[in-house]
């Protein structure tokens, strides 16, 4: 990755839970769009950790419109 890629404008495409967010975010991979987890309220602690909310999925700014295309997709099949 290129230092221009680094200082790229980082955005939000999705929150839910920590199993819906991995589930788009591998969706994401498949499609070759880097993407992170941010926010992530799991710890060692959590007795249902698929209940968590507010895990978000981070990706640049230039990847915004395949990645709404992928989250729309998944959000009107799921």
């Amino acid at each position: 990755m290129n230092d221009a890629r680094h200082k790229e404008k980082l955005i939000r495409i999705y929150s839910g839970t920590m199993w819906e967010a991995e589930l788009v975010r591998s969706l994401l991979e498949m499609a070759e769009i880097d993407s992170f987890l941010k926010n992530t309220m799991i710890n060692s602690y959590a007795f249902e950790p698929i209940s968590s909310e507010g895990v978000q999925v981070m990706i640049a700014e230039s990847d915004k419109e395949l990645a709404r295309e992928i989250v729309d997709d998944y959000l009107k099949n799921k």
